[in-house]
């Protein structure tokens, strides 16, 4: 694992490729790795499991839909595709800092749904032993614990894992009732 998360990491697509085709990744097929996109939202480092990774994109033009919660930023047009924009940060309930200099839109895919997620600044991709990760993330401004995985220390920071599958199956996420 590098000493800690660097940014941009515009190369995370192709590395991505290349360990979903096994070209990098974990050393053998018994080994337990498995890999995560970093990303930082305000001070804080987040990642998720590169196996629901579709795209990183720079922030596109994004429609504001009526009537839905202000974490949810409205629509953007994926290559013909309608397809949901939340931003993870008011949806957590961190702090809004100053509007960041390179806003981007990671998209992911549960089920057949694309969502794309804006976060602060992308980092690298990281590889996680099981025994790495800690099943109490640290609390996350106001979201539950159900969204992540647990959490782990790569290099000098720590990085809380996004439970992708529960966050994008939450009611919460569309719902303007807040719990």
């Amino acid at each position: 694992m590098p000493d800690s998360p660097t940014g941009p990491g515009k190369k995370n697509l192709e590395q991505v490729g290349r360990v979903r085709t096994n070209h990098i990744g974990p050393v053998s097929l018994d080994s337990p790795q498995h890999q995560y996109l970093s990303f930082r939202l305000s001070k804080e480092w987040y990642a998720l499991s590169v196996d629901k990774l579709v795209e990183i994109l720079p922030l596109p033009r994004i429609t504001r839909v009526p009537s839905v919660p202000d974490h949810v930023l409205g629509v953007m047009n994926l290559r013909g595709e309608v397809v949901s924009a939340i931003d993870l940060k008011r949806f957590f309930g961190l702090p809004r800092a100053a509007p960041h200099s390179d806003p981007t839109i990671v998209v992911v895919e549960q089920g057949e749904v694309r969502t794309g997620l804006l976060v602060d600044t992308i980092g690298d991709l990281m590889g996680v032993n099981p025994e790495e990760l800690n099943e109490e993330p640290p609390l996350v401004g106001g979201a539950r614990r159900s969204f992540f995985q647990g959490a782990c220390r790569w290099g000098e920071v720590l990085v809380s894992i996004i439970n992708l599958e529960t966050l994008l199956q939450s009611e919460a996420l569309f719902s303007l009732e807040t719990e």
